[in-house]
C-alpha cells in the first residue's frame, strides 16, 4: 500500500508491519507541513491546531486517546477507510477521491496529534487499545469497505459522527484543559468533513 502525499509523491506503506505503517503516515504527514503541525488543509478547519501539552502525567487519559488514535472508532480506522474509498473511486469519481485523499490527511495530523498527547500523558501510541484481556489490535476489518459511491460516503458521514460523539465522550471524561482544547479542535475538523462529504452525497446520491 502506498500514501500520497502529493500528486507526485508517494510514500510506501508495509503491509502488516505496524512500524512500517506508522511511519508511512507520519512520513506523509510531515511531507505536508509547513510548520510543526502544518497549515490546515482546505478540508479542514482553518483555525491552528493548539500545542500538545498537558497538566501532568496520567495513564487513564492516555488509555482514552488509544482508543481515539487506534481503537474501532479511531483516527487510524478513519485513515484507512478513507484511503480505501479514495483508491477505489478515483477513476469514475475524481473529486471525490480528491476530497477523501484530504480527509485522510487531516485525520493523520489528528493521528500524529494524538500520539504526541499519549507519549506526554505517560503512555505510548500502539496500534491497540488496552482492554481487561489485554490489547485489542487494530485490523482491517475495523473499517467499512462499501460497495458504491453513495454507500461508502454516508458510511464515511457516520463515522465522523461516531468520531466526534466518542471525542465528546472523552471530553467529559478528562479533566486537563489542554487535552480538552485539543480534542474540540479535532471535533472542529470532523465537522468541515461532515459538510463536505454531505455536498457529495447531494450531487451523486440525491434524486433528481
Amino acid at each position: 500500500m502506498v500514501i500520497r502525499t502529493g500528486y507526485n509523491n508517494r510514500v510506501p506503506i508495509g503491509g502488516n508491519d505496524q512500524k512500517g505503517i506508522r511511519n508511512g503516515i507520519v512520513n506523509g504527514i510531515r511531507q505536508n507541513q509547513e510548520h510543526e503541525h502544518g497549515k490546515p488543509m482546505w478540508c479542514a478547519d482553518q483555525s491552528p491546531y493548539p500545542e500538545v501539552v498537558v497538566e501532568t502525567p496520567n495513564k487513564f487519559y492516555a488509555q482514552l486517546l488509544m482508543e481515539d488514535h487506534a481503537g474501532l472508532v479511531s483516527e487510524t480506522s478513519a485513515i484507512m477507510q478513507y484511503l480505501y474509498h479514495h483508491n477505489v473511486l478515483k477513476e469514475d469519481y475524481p473529486d471525490v477521491a480528491e476530497l477523501l485523499e484530504c480527509i485522510s490527511m487531516v485525520e493523520m495530523t489528528h493521528m500524529e496529534l494524538l500520539a504526541e498527547a499519549i507519549i506526554k500523558l505517560g503512555g505510548k501510541p500502539k496500534f491497540g487499545t488496552k482492554t481487561t484481556q489485554g490489547i485489542l489490535w487494530w485490523r482491517g476489518d475495523f473499517i467499512y469497505y462499501g460497495t458504491g459511491i453513495c454507500d461508502m460516503l454516508v458510511a464515511d458521514i457516520q463515522g465522523e459522527k461516531g468520531a466526534i460523539a466518542q471525542y465528546q465522550k472523552h471530553i467529559d471524561a478528562i479533566d486537563d484543559k489542554h487535552i480538552k482544547k485539543l480534542l474540540y479542535r479535532i471535533i472542529n475538523d470532523e465537522k468541515e468533513h461532515i459538510k463536505y462529504l454531505t455536498e457529495k452525497v447531494n450531487k451523486y446520491c440525491k434524486k433528481k
